[in-house]
């Protein structure tokens, strides 16, 4: 009885929080490209009210002396729970196109909340649709009983990355056509958390526009604490409810890894025998193709 009461002082203590944030105004948004050069890199990370991990993508450097643009290239979570001012925002961001990487099953729970009209071009193109049911379904399904016996979500992370890099190449063969198609004009694209799907979706154009791989590393981390940051709620009330081997389970795989990244490259290697083959075989770019994203993409 005292454990229950407990719980649920608990949870009133966190709806409480919850309901006080919502009254907190919201700080203007800073765009990074609107700033003097020397400030930008600070403000990286888009500070959207309830869009996550949504960061630009540009002064990245690459390994012969450029820099990617500043305002053109956008990675971000879902924009399901957009508020008026994030719609207004997006707005301001002059996106030409938006990309959604998420499955049939995770937009129909979890609509994007888009301008109206959007003023831009939507472009979907589901991404380990089956697997991540599967994956979502089994976590679901061992937080409900508590038995996480055999269940290692590293590993299970690091399966879904090795897929990237094999089963769904024309996926992301798509994706960059996309960017293509745009032509410098600015691009967002997302997935649920925007560190998955999206993080190696970045990653492959960050490295066909020559950008260092220990950069494209830090890029692909640096989606860790705001992708956890976006689930602190979600994580507080499972360790309440459900207990510290199910917020801990569903931590792991709330975050991202080097390793994670690293297995869908050494997939690349494995199955498409190194990086180069994998954009002239795979993704089906010829020199051509990447002389034009860099022109539009890199100063």
């Amino acid at each position: 009885m005292r454990k229950k009461k407990i719980l649920w002082t608990g949870f009133a203590i966190i709806l409480a929080a919850f309901a006080i944030i919502q009254f907190i105004p919201a700080a203007p948004l800073v765009v990074p490209a609107q700033l003097p050069p020397a400030d930008r890199e600070a403000h990286r990370l888009l500070n959207f009210e309830a869009i996550s991990n949504f960061r630009d993508l540009g002064g990245y450097p690459t390994e012969n002396g450029q820099q990617v643009k500043w305002g053109v290239l956008y990675r971000s979570a879902t924009l399901a729970e957009s508020t008026p001012g994030d719609l207004q925002n997006l707005s301001r961001l002059q996106i030409s196109t938006v990309i959604d990487f998420r499955s049939q099953a995770e937009k129909e729970e979890e609509p994007n909340r888009l301008p109206d009209p959007p003023g831009f071009r939507l472009v979907e193109i589901p991404t380990l649709d089956d697997g991540h049911k599967a994956l979502v379904g089994e976590l679901m399904a061992r937080i409900e009983s508590g038995d996480f016996d055999g269940f290692d979500p590293d590993q299970a992370m690091i399966t879904a990355n090795r897929q990237f890099a094999v089963e769904f190449t024309p996926q992301f063969r798509q994706f960059i056509d996309t960017v293509l198609e745009a032509n410098g004009a600015p691009v967002l694209w997302h997935c649920s958390a925007g560190k998955d799907r999206t993080g190696f979706a970045t990653a492959i154009l960050l490295r066909i526009l020559g950008v260092p791989e220990d950069v494209v590393m830090g890029d692909y981390l640096a989606s860790k604490q705001p992708a956890l940051e976006a689930r602190r709620g979600q994580l507080l009330l499972l360790r309440l409810f459900k207990g510290e081997e199910a917020a801990d389970k569903l931590s792991v795989m709330m975050g991202v890894e080097p390793a994670w990244l690293a297995a869908a490259f050494e997939e690349v290697e494995k199955r498409w025998g190194g990086f180069d083959a994998y954009v002239r075989d795979g993704l089906q770019l010829d020199q051509q193709d990447i002389a034009r994203l860099r022109q539009a993409l890199l100063d």
